[in-house]
């Protein structure tokens, strides 16, 4: 394993108040990043248990990447499929935020930043609650876990899947609707090269928590996929629920409809009916 640091004392910028950047304002502030540091593993068994074992030992905004996992997992523990070189395999040690519902909206953005950066012209967004999908394919994954000390939260992880170079045999193989960067643009990526730059966009984000929880969120729900469709819920019990979503609460709890009925849910798998209007990221 070695060391790599991968920003320095970077800058969120200034602007003038109502200035927008997607949904995200920002209000005549300069915000310096915190610093990320790359941990890099060749082969780990999850970077997310890597750093849930050595968080202590950590600091703060430490990135754990790993070329392999050989027992990643999602959501649920659903396995996340993990082959050697091809895809983005990281864990951030965020030791300012208790609460993993924000690790999520950091990493989610940060994400969506990155991809969005290497494939202008791709649609992505974000799924509600933790998934970034192109189109109708999922390409990256986030699991966020809290690190704690008796019944004291000591911080948050947030696992960060993204599929890179898989090729569609491999896609196909999954299961499920899935995408990589080189599945949508036939191009080889640099996974190294990619990591860093997410870990830029990880420091521009947590820093954004860091100022303005609301500011985040508020950039989160605008590029959420789900506020305004119709949606099947599958929710813990295994029950499914046909619904309509109304909002996103800033809790994350999703505010919606089932049959006119007002309802609200905090955790379940989201379905995006076909009936829904198509996403567009403009």
């Amino acid at each position: 394993m070695h060391w790599r640091r991968a920003s320095t004392n970077k800058s969120f910028g200034t602007a003038k108040r109502g200035d927008r950047k997607h949904g995200l304002p920002v209000t005549s502030f300069f915000m310096n990043f915190p610093e990320i540091h790359i941990l890099e593993l060749e082969t780990t068994d999850s970077t997310n248990r890597y750093a849930k074992d050595n968080f202590d030992v950590l600091d703060d905004c430490t990135l754990v990447s790993a070329e392999a996992q050989t027992a990643g997992r999602g959501r649920l523990g659903r396995r996340w499929f993990s082959p050697p070189g091809m895809n983005i395999y990281v864990s951030l040690v965020m030791k300012q935020i208790a609460n993993p519902f924000y690790a999520t909206i950091v990493s989610s953005l940060a994400v969506l930043e990155m991809l969005e950066r290497e494939l202008p012209r791709a649609s992505f967004y974000i799924k509600w609650p933790n998934d970034v999908y192109a189109d109708h394919r999922k390409i990256s994954g986030i699991l966020c876990e809290c690190s704690t000390t008796g019944a004291s939260i000591e911080g948050v992880i947030a696992g960060i899947g993204v599929n890179i170079n898989l090729e569609k045999k491999e896609i196909d193989s999954i299961g499920q609707p899935a995408a990589s960067l080189k599945y949508l643009s036939g191009v080889h990526y640099d996974v190294k090269k990619l990591t860093r730059e997410l870990a830029d966009s990880l420091a521009k984000y947590y820093a954004v928590y860091l100022h303005s929880p609301e500011a985040l969120f508020a950039e989160w729900k605008e590029r959420n996929y789900i506020i305004g469709r119709n949606i099947s819920l599958s929710d813990p019990t295994g029950n499914v629920r046909n619904l309509f979503i109304r909002d996103i609460a800033e809790s994350g709890e999703l505010i919606a409809e089932e049959n006119g009925v007002p309802c609200r849910f905090n955790c379940g798998d989201v379905t995006i009916l076909k009936e829904s209007p198509p996403f567009s990221n403009t």
